[in-house]
């Protein structure tokens, strides 16, 4: 199953009335640091005449996933909006609960079919109970700045049921995104704007992704797809995020049923930063060059296929005779928990476990209930070897597989 087909129900919303629920369009969930928020269309959000909005923010609700946001500031200017039909609305969480695990907003361009033979689009109609994906896409053109048009296979937007194509049938798609996953990141390649209104072979419009720049102008447009591995040669079998998963899976395979020394636990590849992705990556390649046992747990992988319960068989594990080093890479909510959960294992059955986290500083410098607790908890109660994510190096890998080795050394002479 694809990237894009696997999480639809995180690539769009619907935008509505909060008095009556009507459905006024679609959007596209994401977030940038701390702050979380949407992209629709213009027209979704405007007057027709574009005189205003059509309704304030207090008055909307967006619903993603089936949870409510509530929208508390639209960003740009309506003369911007009016010349793109683009639109960015910002959402809040509440107090106290874990960001959604919406994507950071990464962007290709689109100008012929370059880009568009492994994409897709992600509508949620108003008559639908769930999001769909379409492919088979085809570039059609542009004539304007800011919208080129695609086409699709006949009778794709065709309500059988109804008797009836377009517009008409699809209602609340505007707002809707088409998306390219390449090494397994999601990229944004344009907004759904307007369906013919009847017809199920004319060309569908979209809002091109240069349309934000007239709200941030240091938005990133890419012109071809990132490199995920930079750190690595060219020829390496690393360097693509699914040969490199590939090569992780089969590690993880090899070990699975084998006695293990060290736990490693990493963010899921869906909620990892590309920093995280790479500390683990080096992490491993040092383990295995230096013929040290591992695991991997945390959201990356599970320590048994058929476990009740990850969390515990972890808990397990570091409370058996079996594990020697914890290495932890937080980068989120999730990640800090573990850390806060595994310490406490640690710090109560008085196991002689070395710990090392990798942290994402952000998190520490902006979240106190975090700074204070788990991490500090951490750092001071099992005296844990901590590494910053903004100063992160090589011999910081270097240092923490010195330490692993060392640690075996000793409980090697001991026993």
């Amino acid at each position: 199953m694809s990237l894009i087909t696997q999480n639809k129900n995180l690539l769009i919303g619907h935008i509505k009335t909060s008095e009556s629920g009507s459905l006024l369009g679609s959007c596209i969930p994401f977030k940038k640091g701390d702050d979380i928020f949407v992209i629709t269309c213009g027209h979704v959000i405007y007057k027709d005449d574009w005189s205003g909005l059509r309704h304030l923010t207090a008055e909307l609700i967006v619903e993603i996933d089936s949870k409510t946001y509530k929208p508390i500031d639209v960003i740009g200017k309506l003369e911007d909006a009016k010349k793109t039909d683009f639109s960015i609305v910002q959402i809040v969480h509440a107090d106290g609960d874990v960001i959604p695990p919406f994507f950071e907003l990464s962007l290709l361009e689109v100008k012929d079919n370059t880009f568009l033979t492994n994409s897709m689009i992600c509508v949620f109609p108003d008559l639908d109970e769930r999001p769909q994906t379409i492919d088979s896409i085809v570039y059609s053109g542009s004539n304007k700045d800011f919208e080129y048009s695609v086409k699709v296979e006949k009778q794709t937007f065709h309500n059988l049921n109804m008797g009836g194509a377009g517009a008409s049938q699809y209602k609340g798609i505007s707002g809707s995104g088409i998306f390219c996953q390449h090494n397994n990141k999601i990229y944004l390649q344009g907004v759904i704007k307007a369906l013919p209104e009847t017809s199920v072979s004319a060309e569908v419009d979209l809002v091109r992704v240069s349309a934000i720049k007239t709200i941030w102008q240091d938005s990133q447009i890419n012109t071809s797809f990132d490199k995920s591995h930079s750190y690595l040669h060219h020829n390496s079998p690393l360097n693509s995020e699914e040969s490199r998963t590939e090569i992780v899976k089969e590690l993880i395979t090899q070990v699975s049923n084998k006695k293990y020394k060290v736990l490693v636990c990493a963010p899921s590849d869906i909620s990892s930063t590309p920093k995280a992705k790479i500390i683990f990556d080096k992490l491993v390649q040092g383990l295995c060059q230096e013929k040290i046992s591992f695991s991997v747990g945390g959201g990356k992988a599970v320590l048994l296929p058929t476990g009740a319960y990850p969390h515990l068989d972890e808990q397990d594990f570091i409370e058996s005779d079996e594990c020697s080093s914890l290495v932890i890479i937080a980068d989120d909510h999730s990640t800090f928990s573990q850390l806060s959960l595994l310490s406490s294992v640690i710090f109560n059955t008085r196991k002689r476990i070395e710990v090392y986290v990798f942290y994402e500083d952000k998190v520490i410098t902006t979240q106190n209930f975090i700074k204070d607790g788990p991490f500090k908890f951490a750092e001071k109660s099992v005296k844990a070897h901590v590494f910053e994510f903004s100063k992160f190096n090589d011999s910081m890998i270097k240092d923490v597989i010195a330490g692993i080795t060392c640690l075996h050394t000793c409980l090697g002479r001991i026993a």
